[in-house]
């Protein structure tokens, strides 16, 4: 039998480019210059190797070129802005009281209730108290120290409309003891080891106090001096 005899063609040299490196994947017939098939893939990864470190380097590029995107700033929430309180008014209920200490209570009627007792040019009456009401009602109020004892006489004098005089009476009728004593409408009470008297004659309030006052009869020669020196 015949043999069929297939004459191969000549192997042909095909190069490829891959980036810079010219890699030849096949050998021509009878020459030496082609290169083993593993030598071929070092060649090709290395090439692949390169491009992709230039690929990373030019994102890296891009990305720090990239500016940095801020977050928005808040806007500030509008505080309320709280309402003024409003101030208490000053007392200003009452005629001013325009006679002096001496006068309210003159020296010999001082001098007769104890003649150690020297009118106080200092004086200022405590906050909270009852003279000190009768001062802001623009009244008057003294005091008197024994420079003995240290004993205190205090008397103060309000002219007030007669709907507040007629208030004063009705809370003394509560929280006091109404006493004939000072022949007006009078009031008496001790508060720890303070004797307080009030009289009322007219539009005016007489309030006296003191720690020589321990019955009603105590205070009574003060008063009188008081109702005497506003001509009540």
């Amino acid at each position: 039998m015949a043999k069929l005899i297939v004459e191969r063609p000549a192997r042909s040299r095909l190069a490829r480019v891959v980036g810079p490196v010219l890699v030849y994947s096949r050998c021509g017939v009878g020459k030496n210059v082609c290169m083993p098939s593993s030598a071929s893939r070092v060649l090709v990864s290395l090439a692949l190797a390169g491009l992709l470190v230039t690929a990373v380097s030019a994102c890296a590029t891009e990305t720090e070129a990239t500016p940095a995107q801020t977050s928005a700033t808040p806007t500030p929430t509008a505080t309320p802005t709280p309402e003024p309180t409003a101030t208490q008014a000053p007392v200003t209920v009452g005629k001013p009281v325009t006679i002096d200490c001496n006068t309210l209570v003159s020296p010999d009627a001082m001098y007769a209730f104890n003649p150690n007792y020297g009118l106080s040019e200092s004086y200022t009456p405590a906050a909270g108290t009852e003279a000190a009401t009768i001062v802001e009602a623009k009244g008057l109020a003294c005091q008197w120290v024994n420079q003995t004892s240290g004993e205190v006489v205090q008397v103060a004098v309000a002219d007030l409309p007669s709907d507040k005089i007629t208030a004063l009476k009705n809370n003394f009728v509560m929280n006091s003891n109404s006493v004939p004593t000072y022949g007006v409408e009078g009031y008496f009470q001790v508060e720890d080891v303070l004797g307080e008297a009030e009289a009322f004659s007219g539009t005016y309030w007489i309030s006296a106090s003191s720690d020589a006052f321990y019955e009603p009869g105590d205070a009574q020669p003060i008063v009188e001096a008081a109702l005497a020196g506003i001509g009540g």
